[in-house]
């Protein structure tokens, strides 16, 4: 009996072993799993996704380097510097989400920059082929020329003008500098010079003809509001004008010379602008009176009291009518 209980004993600490072991192997296994998954860990011969990934950013960014070699522009110092900050960027990710970040933002700017420098390629080509025309030199006005592409694939060159000689008409067409052009090239051409109008150009003559704009309106505004023609806003005084009380001659009643004399001290004062009335006082304005009634610009203005408002500083403008207050 006591054989075949250390028999059993023996047999059972095996499968325990057994069992332990097995635990052991499969938590490894899961840990690799976990470990191949976070990419923490390659197994031999494979590539994980951010290596791929890192390898498509790399031969994206060959593509571009061999594109810009392709059309001249391997040597130019904006499309070295984007190349060389897209791979600068795509050595130094850590992960896939990176790189894809990486090839979609500095990759889709290193191709925006390519395209910019080949567009202003090509205007340098146009311009410098209309500049050496003579009969630009000879240009005293101003004139339009549009270099684009027809329909039919050809180069197309508007001048209405007709400025440019034939001779130079043809370079343009034929220059192989404007293969690929995309966009129409526009040049004015001002006092015997050509010049491209990009984009850029556009927007600061918007700005200076909406600056110039603003600027004539706030003449007009000056001159409106000096001449009598634009109303009036700002601090002031009121003058009411009264007759004497049961007063029917002359001297008893406001007449036009009363007026006159309070609008010309207000004038004197400083006055920027005064209304009899209701009625603007302009330069061919008049005051005058017709039996019982005081007609402005030929226009009767309510009495007793006559009204007169003036904009401008309210104690010079007070203190000018002291002289005729006190008399």
């Amino acid at each position: 009996m006591a054989s075949n209980t250390k028999a059993k004993s023996k047999s059972v600490r095996r499968q325990r072993q057994w069992l332990t072991g097995i635990i052991i192997v499969l938590l490894f296994i899961n840990i690799l799993v976990l470990a191949r998954a976070a990419e923490l860990i390659t197994f031999p011969g494979e590539v994980s996704s951010t290596a791929l990934l890192r390898e498509g950013a790399m031969a994206l960014a060959d593509y571009y380097e061999s594109q810009a070699a392709k059309v001249g522009l391997d040597r130019n110092s904006a499309v070295r510097e984007a190349l060389a900050k897209f791979k600068f960027e795509v050595s130094r990710a850590n992960d896939s989400e990176s790189i894809a970040y990486i090839i979609g933002y500095y990759g889709r700017a290193t191709g925006d920059v390519i395209e910019r420098e080949q567009e202003n390629r090509r205007r340098e080509a146009v311009l410098a082929i209309v500049n050496s025309d003579p009969k630009v030199i000879a240009v005293t006005g101003q004139a339009m020329i549009t270099v684009s592409v027809g329909q039919d694939g050809r180069i197309v060159v508007e001048d209405t003008s007709r400025v440019l000689s034939l001779s130079t008409i043809d370079s343009i067409q034929r220059s192989p500098s404007l293969a690929g052009l995309a966009s129409p090239i526009d040049i004015e051409i001002s006092a015997g010079k050509a010049n491209v109008i990009t984009a850029r150009t556009m927007q600061d003559r918007i700005r200076l003809l909406r600056d110039e704009v603003d600027s004539l309106r706030l003449s007009l505004e000056e001159m409106r509001r000096t001449a009598g023609h634009a109303a009036l806003s700002g601090r002031g005084v009121v003058v009411s004008m009264h007759d004497a009380e049961g007063g029917f001659i002359n001297e008893e009643v406001v007449q036009e010379k009363d007026i006159r004399d309070v609008v010309n001290e207000l004038f004197a004062a400083g006055a920027q602008g005064i209304e009899v009335g209701g009625q603007r006082m302009i330069a061919t304005s008049s005051i005058r009176s017709a039996g019982p009634q005081v007609l402005v610009n030929q226009r009767p203005i309510p009495v007793n009291p006559v009204v007169v408002r003036a904009v401008g500083d309210p104690q010079v403008l007070e203190s000018s009518l002291d002289l005729i207050r006190n008399s």
